[in-house]
């Protein structure tokens, strides 16, 4: 479990979950982990997303890129 925390003491708490049976190498799952880090730490600058917590399961067979990640997620952030 993963948080980001700003100044005014509210907070944002993310896990993320790759599975091993979808992508069998460990080195694409850490690479998508930390896409997934990333697209989540800048979509948070840009909006606010504050004292909640989320699970992202990532449930697909391929690697995708990081413009994809941005933009499924912020889409997906967005319905919240």
């Amino acid at each position: 479990m993963i948080y980001l925390k700003d100044d005014e003491d509210s907070s944002f708490y993310y896990a993320v979950i790759v599975s091993k049976k979808n992508i069998p190498l460990a080195v694409n799952r850490n690479k998508i982990k930390r896409r997934i880090r990333e697209a989540v730490i800048k979509i948070c600058s840009e909006t606010s997303l504050t004292n909640s917590s989320n699970v992202i399961i990532y449930n697909s067979k391929n690697v995708i890129s990081f413009k994809e990640i941005i933009k499924d997620l912020s889409s997906l952030f967005e319905k919240l």
